[in-house]
């Protein structure tokens, strides 16, 4: 009992460690970046439409990220059968509520629903996935980041009257977003000084 517990903290922390480079972090920060500048791009005629597929872009952080950086400092770690279960339960299920979605996200988007009542559409859409990334990814942060969303939306609402757009848009997205790149970058500094590069000629066989 003692070594199948041990076993699992030694996973458990492995898998923490995963999340240590920043990666998820510069992710996150380059989406509310996304929606800072956003109304900046459609003032140069640049539809919004045509700014929503860059967050697959995005996506590629964390991918490459992992690829080129961690995966040749931690190796590349096998989970457990329970952990990769529950990574797959939490695409699945992500991927359903996104699609579930979908219409009130093309109605918001396309104006169709009161601007007052953006914010509350976009945190139908965000706190599902959030709960889903927590439970299932044992990733807790994303609380955090999920809640700086929601307040970047009821700011840009708050501030519209007063400051108009893109001001209001540039600040209450911006501000966060180039906090959550900076975390990001601190992490990953911190991640590349704790595991640097295994010494070139260095194998597991001693010879």
């Amino acid at each position: 009992m003692e070594l199948s517990q041990s076993l699992k903290e030694i996973e458990r922390r492995a898998y923490r460690a995963s999340f240590e480079d920043g990666f998820y972090e510069i992710l996150w920060g380059a989406v509310f970046m996304l929606f800072a500048w956003i109304p900046v791009l459609q003032r140069f005629g640049i539809p919004r439409f045509y700014c929503y597929p860059l967050v697959l872009v995005f996506a590629l952080i964390p991918i490459l990220g992992k690829r080129l950086v961690t995966v040749p400092r931690l190796g590349a770690v096998e989970f457990g059968e329970k952990r990769k279960a529950r990574s797959r339960y939490a695409a699945l299920i992500g991927a359903a509520v996104v699609v579930l979605m979908l219409p009130l996200t093309v109605m918001m988007f396309a104006k169709g629903f009161p601007g007052g009542f953006a914010w509350r559409t976009a945190a139908m859409m965000v706190l599902p996935v959030v709960a889903i990334g927590v439970y299932f990814l044992d990733y807790p942060k994303m609380i955090i980041y999920a809640a700086l969303l929601l307040y970047a939306i009821v700011s840009t609402e708050f501030l519209i009257p007063y400051l108009g757009k893109p001001l209001s848009t540039i600040l209450s997205f911006g501000i966060p977003g180039l906090a959550i790149i900076g975390y990001g970058v601190f992490l990953l500094l911190k991640f590349l000084k704790k595991y640097p590069l295994p010494e070139a000629g260095v194998n597991d066989g001693g010879e």
